[in-house]
């Protein structure tokens, strides 16, 4: 598979947009047109979070005269236990998997690629591991680490999934790991989950929190 850069043409309306109340950071990531693909929020608790997502498409229309699909919204309310509230389109949950957790994480980077390898540990004491290698800039690397941490959960997951978009953002004077992935769940069909988690010292380390995090909320209820 080809790697196709996105690009963020909009910086000014991720300006506006966290000018909205309740809203901590914001990211538009656009085609090669300009076009918003992608808008990941970042709010305080106490607003539904599909209200959050009315307030971005009336904002949008109002101020660029652009009508925002609801599907391109994904919004992570984060309180002060520092814990994703909701996710936008979460598919019904049927089966709970046991949650995993993060073992270690390694990238290497050599010449212009780079690789990823997420350790990931479930109950019974089992270990699986991902290991993706890609592009060697440090934008790319959090979507590296994502992908990585995505293949280790792969047979935990037991459905086909990808990686949207993984990046970390800043939220006042922190930064915020902010991972979209979408799965493929049998006859719901495409589902969007999103997951968030707060930079304590290492970027890589948020971002596959971040992955967890999207994958525990569908997965546990």
């Amino acid at each position: 598979m080809s790697f196709v850069p996105t690009l963020r043409l909009l910086p000014e309306f991720e300006d506006e947009l966290k000018r909205l109340p309740g809203i901590i950071a914001a990211s538009v990531v656009t085609g090669p047109d300009a076009v918003p693909i992608e808008i990941h929020v970042l709010a305080e608790p106490g607003k539904p979070a599909k209200q959050v997502v009315r307030d971005v498409q009336s904002f949008a229309m109002v101020r660029l005269g652009m009508d925002i699909d609801h599907r391109i919204v994904s919004v992570v309310q984060i309180g002060v236990d520092d814990t994703p509230s909701l996710l936008q389109d979460a598919p019904e949950v049927v089966e709970p998997l046991p949650r995993p957790a993060i073992s270690s994480i390694m990238v290497r980077t050599s010449g212009t690629e780079a690789e990823a390898v997420v350790t990931i540990s479930a109950s019974g004491g089992a270990v699986f591991e991902g290991r993706i290698v890609g592009p060697g800039t440090a934008t790319h690397r959090p979507r590296l680490v994502a992908q990585a941490t995505l293949a280790a959960l792969g047979e935990l997951l037991g459905s086909t999934a990808v990686v949207e978009s993984a990046q970390v953002v800043p939220a006042g004077a922190r930064q915020v790991a902010v991972s979209v992935l979408s799965v493929a769940v049998p006859r719901l069909g495409e589902q969007y989950l999103t997951g968030s988690a707060m930079v304590r010292g290492d970027d890589s380390e948020a971002v596959a929190r971040s992955v967890l995090a999207a994958l525990n909320r569908r997965l546990s209820g």
